[in-house]
């Protein structure tokens, strides 16, 4: 996996994925000089060929210009699809993540994710996101990037890999109410290996300080978790259901994650293997669900609050696949 999507820490604030239309002295009136956008269409990726083979094409930036922050919109939605190119689809369901790129290409890069899929077994499949939460992030000149753990490419006797397919609509109007001010990432996108007695989660995911702005009337943690690997006695972390619990400004909350809808997956056509199966988060075919909670109790606005995360206690019993998991958290600050 490319390092970019490995292992981040909380982005600077300096760049802090920045207010939409926000005022530094808190004035309640800021916005109010704005105008309702026109409907728009931003296409991403257009049959974006994603593989492995000749080249390492898992990973793949284009640069894209959204609506300025000038103007307003009430609803954003993301629309996605993966293609079969020719030699067809990848046999295998792989992981996959969609986000923004700030800082391409320099030693201060860093990846925010904005969704997360798990390609179905051989077949194609489409799907839709809200992302009216990110318009903070969904302005101006920006760095987009796929990430598809695929193998395969073109010539390989199980597929060819996967063609991508990714458009944002922007609905012209008021902004919503509450309206989204600020996407704060707390941890980037990383992976941690979960059962390690000598590499503790504490110490792969660490504690982080995150400054809110001062004028905000709500805020929200969103959290992607998704758990992998499983040939080992445990079926972990892919096939076992574990508690995750986060602390916001002191209080903590939790819950299982787990999904036992797989059997229900649509996709275009009938997928091969264990689409059906029980898994930690996640189904072969589908978009990855993010994990919101409103904690504005737990934050004061204008204040530096602390963030971490623990997982239940488990111990790996050091047979087959390493368990691990991937994760991703901001905090969105509404007005």
């Amino acid at each position: 996996m490319p390092s970019s999507l490995l292992r981040f820490g909380v982005l600077p604030l300096a760049l802090a994925l920045a207010s939409c239309g926000d005022d530094p002295k808190g004035d309640d009136t800021a916005g109010d000089d704005r105008l309702p956008g026109e409907d728009a269409t931003v296409v991403v990726f257009d049959g974006e060929h994603v593989y492995f083979g000749d080249q390492d094409r898992r990973s793949v930036d284009v640069e894209v210009e959204f609506p300025a922050e000038d103007v307003t919109f009430e609803q954003i939605t993301g629309r996605f699809a993966l293609r079969c190119p020719d030699g067809g689809c990848d046999w295998w369901d792989r992981y996959a993540t969609f986000g923004l790129v700030l800082d391409p290409g320099t030693e201060a890069e860093r990846y925010v994710e904005l969704d997360r899929f798990i390609t179905a077994y051989r077949v194609g499949f489409s799907w839709q996101a809200d992302l009216t939460d990110l318009r903070p992030v969904l302005t101006g000149a920006q760095t987009m990037r796929v990430f598809i753990d695929t193998w395969v490419g073109p010539g390989h006797e199980n597929g060819s890999g996967w063609l991508v397919d990714a458009a944002i609509d922007f609905v012209g109007g008021p902004p919503p109410s509450p309206e989204p001010i600020a996407n704060l990432p707390v941890w980037g996108h990383q992976s941690w290996n979960a059962g390690l007695e000598d590499n503790p989660v504490e110490v792969q995911v660490v504690p982080q300080q995150v400054e809110l702005p001062a004028d905000l009337s709500q805020v929200t943690f969103r959290s992607f978790i998704s758990g992998h690997g499983w040939n080992n006695g445990q079926n972990c972390a892919e096939f076992c259901a574990k508690e995750h619990f986060y602390t916001v400004g002191g209080v903590e909350f939790g819950r299982e994650v787990w999904r036992e809808d797989c059997a229900e997956t649509v996709t275009d056509g009938t997928q091969q293997g264990t689409w059906t199966y029980s898994r930690a988060g996640w189904c072969p075919g589908a978009q990855v669900f993010p994990w919101d909670t409103d904690v504005t109790a737990q934050v004061q606005a204008g204040s530096s609050t602390e963030l971490s995360y623990r997982l239940e206690d488990f111990d790996w019993w050091g047979d087959g696949d390493q368990p691990y998991y991937y994760m991703s958290g901001m905090l969105i600050a509404y007005r």
